[in-house]
C-alpha cells in the first residue's frame, strides 16, 4: 500500500473507531432505568405522604379539644352572667379551631383514601420494569461485547498500518487527525509545493507542508 491509500485508511479506521466508541459509551438499558428510578420516587414519595396521613389522622386533636370544650360548656352552664361572657369569649376560638381540625382531617382522609389504592399498580409496575431490565441485560452485554470485538480489531490493524508510515508523516498525522488534498500544487495555506514534492505525492507518497504542517495526499478518493 502507499502512504496515501495507508493514510485514507487510517483516517477511515478512526472515523470508524469514534462511531464504535460513542455507541459503546451509550448505555442501552438507560430507557429501562429511567423508568425504574421514576416510578421509584413516585412510589417512595406516595409512601411517606401516606405515613404522614396516617400519623396525622391517628392524632388530630380532636378528641383533646372536643373534652376541653364540653368542660368550658359545662361551666357556662354553671356559672353567673358575668362569667358566663367571659368563658363564652374563651370557647369562640375552641369552636373555630374545632371546624378547622374538622376541615384538615377530612382532607387528609380524602388524600389518604386517594392514595392507598395507587400503591398496588406501582408496585406491579416496578416489578414489571425490573423484569424488563434484566431480560435486556444479556443482549446489552451481547452487544457491548460486539463493539469491543470489532474495536480490538480495528486497534491492530490501525497499528499494523501506523507502523509502516514514516515518523514524519505519522506524527503529522496525529497532530492532526486528518490528511488533505492538494489542489493545483498548492497546500490548503495556500504555499506552492516544490515540484520535486508534487512527483513524490503524485507517485503516492504524503508529504508534511512546513508552513501549516497539513499532510497532503494527491487525492482523498480511494
Amino acid at each position: 500500500m502507499t502512504q496515501h491509500q495507508l493514510l485514507l485508511r487510517l483516517q477511515d479506521l478512526d472515523g470508524q473507531m469514534a462511531r464504535l466508541d460513542e455507541q459503546r459509551r451509550r448505555n442501552g438499558l438507560s430507557a429501562y432505568q429511567e423508568r425504574l428510578e421514576r416510578i421509584s420516587e413516585e412510589l417512595n414519595a406516595k409512601m411517606q405522604r401516606l405515613g404522614v396521613l396516617e400519623a396525622a389522622l391517628s392524632d388530630d386533636g380532636l378528641p383533646a379539644l372536643e373534652q376541653e370544650i364540653r368542660a368550658l360548656q359545662a361551666s357556662i352552664a354553671k356559672s353567673s352572667s358575668y362569667d358566663t361572657a367571659l368563658l363564652k369569649s374563651q370557647l369562640t376560638p375552641l369552636e373555630q379551631k374545632k371546624a378547622e381540625l374538622e376541615d384538615l382531617t377530612l382532607r387528609n382522609m380524602l388524600e389518604f383514601e386517594e392514595l392507598q389504592p395507587q400503591l398496588p399498580g406501582l408496585r406491579e409496575s416496578l416489578a414489571e420494569v425490573q423484569q424488563e431490565l434484566e431480560e435486556a441485560r444479556p443482549e446489552e452485554q451481547e452487544r457491548l461485547d460486539n463493539l469491543a470485538m470489532r474495536l480490538e480489531a480495528m486497534a491492530r490493524e490501525r497499528a499494523e498500518l501506523t507502523g509502516l508510515l514514516p515518523t514524519d508523516v505519522w506524527q503529522a498525522y496525529v497532530k492532526t487527525g486528518r490528511v488533505e488534498e492538494i489542489k493545483q500544487g498548492r497546500c490548503r495555506c495556500r504555499l506552492e509545493v516544490p515540484d520535486h514534492f508534487q512527483r513524490q505525492i503524485r507517485a503516492g507518497n504524503a508529504w508534511v507542508c512546513n508552513t501549516c504542517g497539513s499532510l497532503l495526499v494527491q487525492t482523498l478518493k480511494p
